[in-house]
């Protein structure tokens, strides 16, 4: 019989300053930058030293522990787009977390000061992304329901006056 997994998901817990990072599960880490001239180093007390480049805004290329490492990063409006050695990932932010197109499981939802990511997550974001986009398309209706009864409306009133006009013009040049 396999054995079940009731353990309960723990809560994140976590302290961040300029330099430092605390939290529940990784512990601490500190950490410096010392860059210049698109050239960088940083030393992290938790994942040893990395040296990068900057190749343009949002992009650079790197080394850590020996690993070669490419990262870009670049947002648009409500999309962000990832780049990195391993693929792209696509993801759109909104008020309660982001939703990733790509790689769903990224996602994160918070909601009453809970913060959800994974399966969840993605889940709750589509829900609410759902709900967006169906009152977007309520509200956007109305607006067209009324520009268009007002147009109705404009046009009648200028047929009227245009009439009524045209029959007060009309009898007094009989008369």
């Amino acid at each position: 019989m396999e054995k079940q997994n009731k353990e309960e998901p723990s809560k994140r817990i976590e302290i961040r300053g300029e330099n430092i990072r605390v939290s529940r599960t990784g512990g601490v880490a500190v950490r410096k930058t010392f860059s210049g001239d698109g050239y960088g180093a940083t030393v992290n007390s938790k994942h040893g030293l990395r040296l990068h480049k900057r190749l343009m805004k949002g992009a650079r290329v790197g080394f850590q522990n020996g690993n070669f490492q490419f990262i870009g990063r670049y947002s648009k409006g409500p999309f962000n787009f990832n780049l990195s050695k391993s693929g792209v990932s696509t993801s759109i932010r909104n008020k309660r977390g982001a939703y990733n197109f790509f790689k769903p499981n990224y996602s994160s939802f918070r909601i009453g000061g809970l913060q959800f990511r994974g399966k969840n997550a993605a889940t709750f974001q589509l829900i609410y992304l759902s709900f967006c986009l169906l009152l977007f398309i309520f509200k956007l209706l109305w607006q067209v329901a009324v520009s268009v009864l007002w147009f109705i409306f404009l046009g009648l009133k200028w047929v009227t006056d245009f009439l009524m006009g045209f029959f007060k013009g009309y009898k007094e040049e009989a008369i």
